[in-house]
C-alpha cells in the first residue's frame, strides 16, 4: 500500500489500531466462554439441591473422582460457593474446586429453570446426566397457617412439579450428551407394597411419601419413553439420612446414603432402570 501523505498514513494507523482492537475483543469474549468450560473432556453432570444434604455428598463423592464436572444446582448461589469450598477444604476427599460449578436454579420456578437450561446452553452445550434431588419433606398435616391443599401443593410443587420441569426443560441438552443418565431420588416410603403389608406404616410422613410415589411414576414414564434413545433412568431410595429434610432426625450417614444417589449414575443399566432401588436392592411398588 503507498502511503503518500501524512493524513493517508494516519487512517492506515487507525484502520489497523481498530481492527487489533476488534480482534483482541472477540478473542476475550471467546476465551471467556472457554474459561467456563471443563478444563478436560469430563461428563458433565447437573445436581439439584446439591448445597447441602444428599445432594452434597453425592457431589463430593462424583468430584472426587476426576471424571465428572458437577453443576452444583442451588436456590442461593451464595449457599453453593459456601457449599463447595466446603468440599475442597474437606481432605477425607480430594475434591478440586475447578471440577464443580454453581448453577442458580428454583425448581418451583418455571423462569428460573429455563434461565439455568440456557446457561447450560450457552456455556457447555450439552449435559450428560442429570439428578432431581431436590426435595421437601414440611408438614404432614393441616397447620394453623396452611390448609391441607397448600401443604400438600408446596410439597408437590417441589417434589413432582419441579422434578418433572427440570428434566423436561434439560431433555434436549441431555439428548445431545454422552451420559444419558437421569435420576429421581426417591424414598423406601414410597412403596405401595410396603405400605400395604404394614413394612412402612402409612402414618410416617403420609404427604411426604405421596409426593414420592406420584415421582415414581414420572421416573417410569422416562423410562419408557425414553429407553429407545439409549438413556437410564432410575429412582435411587438413600434411606433415613440425618440431613435437614427431616431436621437431622435419621438413623443413617448422609454420605452412606448418597452412594445411592452416585448409583444412579454408574450402575450398569440392567441393575436399576425403571426401578427404585436402595442398598437393599431393588424395591417393590
Amino acid at each position: 500500500m503507498e502511503l503518500r501523505t501524512s493524513h493517508q498514513l494516519i487512517l492506515y494507523l487507525s484502520l489497523t489500531l481498530t481492527l487489533t482492537l476488534a480482534f483482541a475483543f472477540v478473542s476475550s469474549l471467546s476465551s471467556d466462554r472457554t474459561s467456563a468450560m471443563p478444563p478436560t473432556p469430563k461428563q458433565l453432570i447437573l445436581i439439584t439441591g446439591a448445597n447441602q444434604g444428599l445432594g452434597y455428598y453425592a457431589t463430593q463423592q462424583l468430584a472426587a473422582t476426576g471424571k465428572y464436572h458437577i453443576l452444583m444446582g442451588s436456590r442461593d448461589l451464595k449457599k453453593a460457593d459456601k457449599a463447595i469450598d466446603d468440599l475442597v477444604a474437606d481432605k477425607s476427599y480430594n475434591v478440586s474446586k475447578s471440577d464443580i460449578t454453581p448453577l442458580q436454579i428454583d425448581v418451583t420456578n418455571d423462569e428460573s429453570i429455563a434461565g439455568a437450561a440456557n446457561q447450560v446452553k450457552q456455556n457447555f452445550g450439552s449435559l450428560d446426566m442429570l439428578l432431581n434431588n431436590a426435595g421437601i419433606a414440611t408438614a404432614q398435616a393441616a397447620t394453623s397457617n396452611q390448609s391441607l391443599r397448600e401443604v400438600y401443593h408446596e410439597q408437590f410443587d417441589v417434589n413432582v412439579y419441579g422434578a418433572a420441569a427440570v428434566t423436561e426443560a434439560f431433555l434436549p441438552l441431555l439428548q445431545r450428551g454422552s451420559g444419558k443418565r437421569i435420576a429421581f431420588t426417591s424414598t423406601g416410603l414410597s412403596s405401595l407394597a410396603k405400605a400395604a403389608d404394614g413394612t412402612q406404616p402409612v402414618e410416617k410422613f403420609p404427604i411426604y411419601r405421596t409426593t414420592k410415589i406420584a415421582l415414581n411414576m414420572v421416573m417410569l414414564y422416562y423410562a419408557k419413553t425414553l429407553e429407545a434413545e439409549g438413556f437410564v433412568v432410575s429412582g435411587p431410595a438413600p434411606g433415613f439420612c440425618a440431613t435437614n429434610l427431616n431436621g437431622h432426625a435419621g438413623k443413617k450417614d448422609p454420605r452412606e446414603g448418597a452412594t445411592m444417589l452416585v448409583k444412579a449414575l454408574i450402575a450398569p443399566k440392567q441393575e436399576i432402570h425403571g426401578h427404585v432401588f436402595s442398598d437393599a436392592g431393588v424395591a417393590p411398588w
